[in-house]
């Protein structure tokens, strides 16, 4: 447990502006000496302390012992209890992390006003509850948020999606709920989208994607593991910059848009575990496609002819579909293809020797 540093150490006769020790600490008793140290350290504007064995609650008294402190990372320890801040607003303070450790309670409202010039907030792998602050939403300096993975509900605000200048969002893995999807597809701002695993629901046909201007600034967007239902937007083909795009393990249905193989930077595909059937267009092929992921699904037709020549293709999952017909000779055209998963589709005749070319496959299934 650590403990409040006594007053009766001895002062240091010498203040330091930066301290990186991260992944040092090994026992209580050296953390406990450690911080004692840092409590007469009044000029730190660096501090990282990770990845070590620090427990009880924040030390809040980092904050209000260095009024010019900028950047603080506590991420992998064991500090528990709620999310303490301190009393005076700290105006240099531009990067928390304290992912990784065993905090609990609701992120405080008042976080704002004590930290205004926030530009990372990194707070993932805890236990933290409640609601989002709206406050977010107002930080001007704000680049990148991660609340995912601990036990935040309710909706998430909708002007913090398209914040500016917010770039990357992440909030995976939360109990968060609502309808995103009109404003996922107006984030001018946004380079990266994170919320994936959450309860979001709502169906793609009632949107009107008419009205949108489509974001070219998205580069990665997942919205796995949530309750989405409708069909693809056309229009996902005008991000032009798009090289991530996940939903997997969600309801929808109908057939992957023709608009889809104009998504030339696309690297990762993961449609999986939806409804979606008809066949995979034939013109979908970009140039720099590495990962495929469209198993459990209702598609059909040959094997898709899109892959044809797709030297870059490393992973490509097709497995429980409804894919017949046999697998062609030029299959040794993947020259980078490392999983090769076919199961359980209606696929008949010889297996090619041309698979024996394929000197990077380390998984194949044709079960």
């Amino acid at each position: 447990m650590v403990m409040e540093p006594s007053l009766h150490t001895s002062n240091p006769k010498f203040q330091l502006k930066s301290i990186s020790l991260s992944n040092c600490i090994t026992s209580q008793e050296l953390g406990f000496q450690l911080l004692t140290f840092l409590y007469y350290q009044y000029d730190l504007r660096y501090m990282d302390l990770s990845r070590n064995n620090f427990r009880g609650t924040l030390p809040i008294w980092l904050f209000e012992n260095n009024t010019k402190l900028e950047h603080l990372i506590l991420r992998g320890n064991s500090f528990s209890g709620p999310l303490l801040l301190p009393s005076p607003p700290n105006l240099n303070v531009s990067l928390v992390d304290i992912s990784d450790n065993r905090l609990q309670g609701q992120i405080p409202s008042n976080i704002c006003p004590t930290f205004p010039y926030f530009g990372a907030l990194l707070l993932s792998k805890n236990a933290i509850e409640g609601n989002i602050p709206t406050c977010l939403s107002g930080m001007k300096d704000l680049v990148l948020l991660d609340l995912s993975n601990n036990h935040l509900s309710g909706t998430v605000p909708e002007e913090l999606i398209l914040k500016d200048p917010l770039v990357i969002l992440r909030l995976s893995n939360n109990d968060l709920s609502g309808n995103v999807i009109p404003t996922v597809l107006n984030a001018n701002g946004a380079w990266k989208l994170y919320l994936d695993g959450n309860n979001f629901s709502g169906e793609m046909t009632n949107i009107n994607v008419s009205t949108f201007e489509f974001p070219t600034s998205l580069m990665e967007i997942d919205l796995s593991n949530n309750k989405l239902y409708g069909k693809l937007p056309r229009r996902i083909g005008n991000m032009s910059n798009l090289k991530k795009l996940a939903l997997s393990n969600n309801s929808f249905e109908g057939s992957i848009p023709m608009e889809f193989c104009n998504l030339n930077q696309l690297v990762f595909l993961d449609l999986s575990q939806n409804n979606l059937s008809g066949s995979i267009p034939s013109c979908f092929n970009p140039p720099t496609i590495e990962h495929v992921h469209l198993h459990e699904n209702r598609l059909n037709g040959p094997f898709p002819l899109a892959f044809y020549n797709s030297s870059s293709l490393v992973t490509l999952d097709l497995r429980g579909n409804n894919f017949s017909g046999s697998i062609p000779e030029w299959i040794d055209k993947l020259s980078s293809l490392s999983v090769l998963l076919l199961k359980a589709n209606h696929l008949h005749g010889r297996i090619p020797v041309q698979l024996c070319k394929l000197y990077s496959l380390s998984t194949i299934d044709l079960s």
